[in-house]
């Protein structure tokens, strides 16, 4: 007689085995219940799936699928601060949650709600769209340098990637096309800086690599940015250079400078308009904690007193760069211009993505004065600035103390509207602080319209930053809110989906046209497909509606035409079944207008209904009663 085989342990055990304490062969049956005639049944391996979850949270974006960053929304949020969760507890919970959640300052769950709305079999999935306009092309000379140059970039300065009379033309070029609206550095200090780092290149000071540096190659970068459409190895290498000097700042034992800070801006700026939206978001996060460590967020006269902050380590500088540097620091302006620069650039991108913003409890610093602008004569008052707006932006937080319920938000609505920009990029941005406050407002109150006098008032905002942003393009300046206001604006006009509305939905569509064919990236032919698709949606639903009620009109129409025009009536709709039929036609979409001409006469009979426009009334949600016959 042979030997019985020796049973094996399995990872997973059956119920049976584990009550009895056996061991399980892991097979359906196992041997035990095999042998003993039980009912062999598994529990689920919930310790495993839960791991494995938390893995799958904890992926970078990098790591993630092609579609991953739709799930990267919604795993933010389960992931965000317990007040959060506290303030609605059902957002963690369900998918609709996570899209409630989402809907109040990000335009995301707007566009898949409104999708949702139209059509949800085809409506687009939760993801951002027209987040910037994409990633920049790369120039043929780039391509055919790219494998010559190394994959990990020789530390260099400045000095040794261009020379002074391009970082002259680059940083004109700047100040001309980014300071208006980003007016945080000061003109002269840059050049002044830029004649003394050139002239100096005869000194060994020059051989290493200076903190300032960071400022200058992002000054540069931006040059670049705003005066091709292609990036080239030249910018590539100001990046690297930028981003060398910054890393390691964030791993200096010391408290970083205003040099620091100032680049860390420049860097958050420019990967917001560049880079992908978790990259972007890690950097201005990034930067609120710098901002943090050097103290610029608290007011203070004197910070090199304070020990709150100090400059640039003196074997960096020159004794000639002493009185400029301490300048910097002391400036109290200086200051509230970078802490408003962090929290407006950390504000917004949170906003768009969903995610917890960088709050700095106790932070004391002022908001910056007002620039005046030189072109207006002196009676006038000093233009709003980006900074103007801050207040707005940050009140809009839906995680904050004080939530703004509707009164609050009407009130902000009209306090942005009644701001007059000139300046392209400052509209905007008015337009995109406009935008999100109608979001919260939808999301609150849904079935709850804005008066008629500020509607127009939104749309006229809307149709100047269509405007404002055709004439960016031409000009070769590719903020994000280029791409971002036309695809948002077109998703509010199919929102608000009236006369008005959809008047200025071509004009939003020719200039995302106008972007696309301007930056032609992927990121730009998906944000100008998918406003394709919720028009064409949109489209479908209107014809849905029509037919509905044109089968109803068709259906009583006999019934509602007078008694000498039934004969007539019913011999026509005999005609035209009998029509029908032979043809094999679809069922008609609109009815005749024999159907209508009683109708036609029940309008000259009565006088108070000659100002009816029956096209209107049947193509159109007209509200009733009718204000224009006075019922």
């Amino acid at each position: 007689m042979s030997e019985p085989t020796p049973r094996k342990r399995s990872r997973l055990a059956c119920t049976s085995c584990q009550s009895r304490k056996r061991k399980c062969s892991g097979g359906q049956p196992c041997s035990t219940c095999a042998q003993t005639g039980s009912e062999c049944q598994y529990s689920a391996r919930k310790k495993r799936a839960r791991s494995h979850s938390l893995y799958r949270a904890s992926l970078s974006l990098s790591e993630r699928p092609t579609d991953g960053w739709s799930d990267a929304v919604p795993n933010t949020i389960n992931a965000a601060p317990s007040a959060t969760i506290q303030a609605s507890p059902r957002h963690a919970s369900s998918p609709e949650g996570v899209t409630h959640s989402l809907q109040a300052n990000s335009g995301a769950a707007f566009v898949r709600k409104l999708g949702l709305k139209i059509d949800p079999a085809h409506a687009p999935r939760l993801q951002l769209f027209a987040w910037n306009v994409g990633e920049r092309r790369i120039s043929p000379t780039l391509s055919s340098a790219l494998p010559s140059m190394p994959v990990t970039p020789i530390p260099t300065t400045i000095t040794k990637v261009i020379s002074q009379e391009e970082m002259g033309r680059l940083t004109a070029i700047y100040f001309e096309k980014v300071d208006p609206c980003y007016a945080f550095l000061d003109r002269k200090m840059i050049f002044t800086r830029i004649a003394k780092r050139w002239g100096s290149s005869s000194s060994p000071i020059d051989s290493a690599e200076q903190p300032y540096d960071a400022v200058l190659c992002g000054v540069a970068a931006f040059g670049y940015l705003f005066s091709r459409r292609e990036i080239i190895a030249t910018e590539v290498r100001l990046i690297e250079t930028a981003r060398t000097l910054l890393d390691k700042s964030v791993l200096a034992a010391e408290t970083p400078s205003v040099d620091i800070v100032t680049g860390w801006v420049l860097r958050a700026a420019y990967l917001r308009m560049t880079a992908s939206p978790h990259t972007a978001w890690m950097a201005s996060c990034t930067l609120m904690h710098l901002i943090e460590a050097a103290g610029l967020h608290l007011e203070t006269s004197d910070p090199e007193a304070a020990g709150l902050l100090q400059a640039s380590p003196p074997e960096t500088r020159g004794c000639q760069d002493d009185d400029i540097a301490h300048q910097g620091i002391s400036d109290p302006e200086t200051r509230r211009k970078l802490f408003g620069m962090a929290r407006h650039l950390n504000t917004w991108i949170s906003f768009d993505l969903g995610r917890s913003r960088v709050v700095l409890h106790g932070a004391t610093a002022l908001c910056p004065t007002n620039r005046p602008q030189s072109r207006n004569p002196p009676q006038q008052a000093p233009r709003a600035d980006l900074f103007h707006l801050l207040p707005l932006s940050e009140n809009l937080d839906p995680t904050g103390p004080s939530p703004q319920d509707l009164p609050e938000l009407e009130t902000a609505l009209t306090s942005v509207l009644d701001i007059l920009y000139s300046e392209p990029s400052l509209i905007l941005v008015q337009c995109n602080l406009m935008l999100c406050i109608y979001r919260r407002l939808r999301a609150l109150n849904p079935h709850g319209p804005l008066s008629s006098d500020l509607l127009d008032r939104v749309l006229a905002l809307a149709a100047r930053g269509l405007c404002a942003a055709r004439g960016m393009v031409a000009s070769t300046c590719p903020w994000h809110q280029v791409a971002n206001v036309p695809f948002q604006v077109v998703c509010s006009l199919l929102a608000i989906d009236n006369r008005a509305a959809l008047a200025l939905l071509a004009d939003a569509m020719r200039t995302l046209r106008e972007v696309l064919a301007a930056y032609d990236t992927p990121s730009m032919r998906e944000a100008y497909s998918t406003a394709y698709l919720l028009i064409a949606l949109h489209q479908r639903r209107k014809e849905d509606d029509t037919r509905a009620l044109a089968e109803v009109l068709r259906v009583n129409a006999a019934a509602a035409a007078p008694p000498d025009q039934k004969d007539n009536h019913t011999a026509a709709t005999a005609l035209a079944e009998q029509s029908q039929r032979q043809e094999q036609a679809v069922p008609e979409s609109l009815v005749s207008d024999a159907e209508f001409s009683w109708l036609g006469d029940l309008m000259i009979d009565m006088p108070s209904l000659q100002n009816f426009d029956l096209d209107q009334f049947l193509m159109t949600d007209v509200p009733w009663p009718l204000p224009e016959m006075g019922i």
